[in-house]
């Protein structure tokens, strides 16, 4: 009976298309089990199940249950994004949020800015009564206090550039442990995945240590086909497979104060800066803080201290203490007895006894190029710096001691006497905006290790006087402070053109910036428009010119940590800090030449007038880009510095709150995706139970036909 054979096979396909649809269902079952369990399950995705037909020779042969994770990849990546995002910015928000409050409240009597008003009112006090030992050390003690508030500033804020540093590095090693368990993770699911298990819960660990790993860094996620994720940086680094890579701050290079993030790669050695790829996270919110936020803080912070500094030396060069100083010791210029001498205008050079009259005078004509003394003698004197020097201490003779050596003009007389200098009204000396006194630094009430500003007086057809074979490294940043491009240069030529033309050229830095010397001789080296590049920084420096020790970026302001460092070593000068008698309230009287004659007056508060005017003076500052800034009081630099400090807070704390607006939305919409509900889970239970029911008569069915064939044979 072949029909006998044809039905049997006929009902075991019925068989097995109900027995299929049995384990289907089971499937079915279990992950929908699974979703109502883990209803509260942080990171969980709910797993959905398709019904997929079996067909064997073209015809039916039941159903195969597919279970696949209802993930919404855009809303994943968005939300990633923006985890790393607000992370960044979080991050930023601490830190500068941290750095102003070290400012104090510019409203505040003990803030850092109030030191100004403090010195406007002892000023007053001092015109008042020069004479008085209580108001000159009421002032020192006040000028004193004000940069000792600076150098905290400087401090606090540096301090807070090495924590951030820190932070990295340890931040940094929180990355490499989530990574070592992705990869890790990456392992099992495959395991589970090839042995056709359910590996919910290893993809739920993995997601949630995705999200941790988004708040230290961006990255791009692939799924794996063995199962698992790849991950790697923006520009293509691989950071996770079944390995992980190491991520590492470096330990500086070419003199650099801090280094990027390296990586090495997972299963290589090599190490690749990636800083630069860096876009959010945390790692970039420290870095782009580290490198420029904090970096344009300190270089404002010097800035502001240095134009206070040089407004309170000017008036100072142009006083005289009563008595009068035996010497006078000059600033290191950077300067050689061989550089021309470029001033103009008309000072006088004065020795005075106790009393205050003129025991020999020396009128110096930097227009005509003589010098007068109070005999009535010319002397010509050469266009150099030395020159100079040559001839005030002829004309002086026997009165007093000039020399130049290593930048410093030096004055000194012998004991009971003292030296004096002052310019005339009608025709000031002028050299890079300054007088004779004030360029030389002879009587300065503010002193540091290294130029307060940069103005040199020098022209291009200079000597640029690098003579010794070292070299300066430029590096070149961008808006986040990450470092573009490094360019060593090695002076060559003989005047400041041929530097100016070497650095210009291709091969040095005329791709990132434009060099040029100004009127007063600095020597700039500003970002070149459409560069990228917006702050060009000095990563070491050996050069020195001359003898003077002063080296390029010394010399010039170039580079951020230098200028940047007034703010830590400006105070007032050790001999006036000690004996506040030093303090010029007075002037020499330009017209008292003669010998005998009275010019430094008991009680003249002429010098205090100009300290006060020098507190209430306009300064010109520069940006860490180069910008120069228009001309402001001090009082208003100071509370743009205090406005732009705290604009600084509150930006990255804006955008924190953007992120984190965006973040809650994305995981809102990702949770109502991705999220198991309740009410749906009971539907597709019921729903896979009634199929479970069905497939089991089916096979019940299958079974009785089966017992009639039997019977029938």
């Amino acid at each position: 009976m072949p029909f006998i054979g044809t039905i049997a096979m006929s009902v075991a396909n019925v068989m097995n298309t109900g027995l299929s649809a049995l384990l289907a269902n089971q499937t079915a079952l279990r992950s929908t089990s699974n979703n109502v369990a883990n209803v509260n399950t942080p990171g969980y995705v709910r797993q959905d199940v398709q019904m997929t037909p079996l067909t064997l020779g073209g015809r039916g042969a039941g159903v195969e249950a597919n279970i696949r994770r209802s993930v919404d990849q855009f809303l994943t990546d968005t939300h990633t994004k923006a985890i790393s995002t607000h992370a960044q910015y979080n991050v930023a928000a601490g830190l500068l949020d941290r750095a102003q409050a070290s400012l104090g409240d510019p409203a505040s009597s003990s803030s850092l800015f109030a030191g100004l008003d403090d010195m406007l009112s002892k000023a007053s006090g001092l015109i008042n009564n020069p004479s008085s030992s209580l108001t000159r050390s009421d002032m020192v003690a006040s000028v004193q206090a004000t940069f000792e508030d600076f150098q905290r500033g400087y401090q606090a804020i540096d301090q807070l550039r090495d924590e951030a540093d820190l932070k990295l590095r340890s931040t940094a090693q929180s990355a490499n442990l989530i990574m070592e368990e992705i990869a890790g993770l990456n392992a099992e699911i495959q395991r589970i995945t090839v042995a056709n298990g359910d590996a919910s819960g290893a993809l739920t660990q993995q997601s949630r240590l995705m999200n941790d790993l988004a708040e230290i860094v961006d990255f791009r996620v692939q799924q794996r086909p063995i199962g698992g994720v790849e991950l790697r940086t923006n520009s293509g680094v691989l950071l996770v497979d079944h390995r992980a890579a190491e991520l590492k701050i470096g330990e500086g290079s070419n003199g650099a104060r801090f280094s990027g993030l390296l990586v090495s790669p997972p299963g290589s050695d090599a190490e690749v800066d990636i800083t630069r790829q860096l876009q959010s996270g945390e790692l970039r919110g420290l870095l782009t803080v580290r490198d420029h936020d904090l970096p344009d803080l300190t270089y404002a912070l010097g800035e502001l201290s240095a134009g206070l500094a040089d407004q309170l030396n000017q008036a100072n060069n142009a006083g005289t203490s009563i008595p009068a100083p035996q010497s006078l010791t000059g600033r290191n210029t950077g300067l050689q007895a061989t550089d021309a001498l470029n001033f103009t205008g008309q000072s006088v050079f004065g020795v005075v006894d106790a009393s205050g009259r003129t025991i020999e005078s020396v009128t110096v004509d930097f227009d005509a190029g003589t010098m007068t003394n109070s005999a009535g003698a010319v002397t010509a004197f050469g266009a150099t710096v030395g020159g100079f020097a040559t001839g005030l201490q002829a004309s002086f003779g026997a009165a007093a001691t000039v020399s130049f050596a290593d930048g410093q003009l030096n004055l000194s007389t012998t004991a009971g006497n003292g030296v004096a200098v002052a310019d005339v009204d009608a025709n000031p000396s002028n050299r890079a905006g300054r007088g004779v006194s004030a360029f030389f630094g002879l009587n300065d009430l503010v002193t540091s290790n290294s130029p307060a500003f940069y103005d040199t007086g020098l022209t291009g057809t200079d000597s640029h006087g690098f003579v010794n074979g070292g070299q300066i490294t430029f590096g070149f940043r961008d808006e986040k402070g990450d470092l573009i491009q490094e360019v060593s240069y090695t002076p060559g030529g003989v005047t400041l053109n041929d530097i100016v033309a070497d650095l210009t050229s291709g091969t040095q830095l005329g791709s990132y910036a434009t060099v040029s010397i100004d009127s007063n001789g600095r020597l700039n080296v500003t970002p070149r428009p459409g560069s990228g590049i917006v702050a060009v920084d000095v990563m070491s420096d050996t050069t020195s010119r001359g003898s003077t020790g002063v080296s390029m970026s010394e010399l010039f302001g170039l580079g951020i940590e230098g200028p940047a460092e007034r703010a830590r070593s400006l105070k007032v000068r050790d001999d006036i800090a000690i004996n506040n008698n030093l303090l010029a309230t007075a002037k020499f009287n330009t017209a008292a030449t003669a010998v005998g004659t009275l010019s430094v007056a008991p009680g003249d508060n002429s010098g205090a007038l100009d300290l006060q005017a020098a507190i209430t003076g306009n300064v010109g500052l520069r940006t860490m880009s180069g910008v120069d800034l228009p001309m402001v009081s001090l009082a208003d630099a100071a509370a743009q510095f205090a406005s732009d400090a705290g604009a600084k807070a509150n930006f990255m704390e804006g955008r924190a709150a953007s992120a984190d607006a965006t973040r809650l939305e994305a995981e809102t919409r990702r949770a109502s995706v991705e999220g198991v509900n309740l009410d749906e889970e009971m539907v597709n239970m019921t729903i896979y139970q009634q199929s479970y029911n069905a497939a089991s008569r089916l096979i019940q069915a299958a079974s009785d036909m089966y017992d009639v064939l039997l019977n029938m044979v």
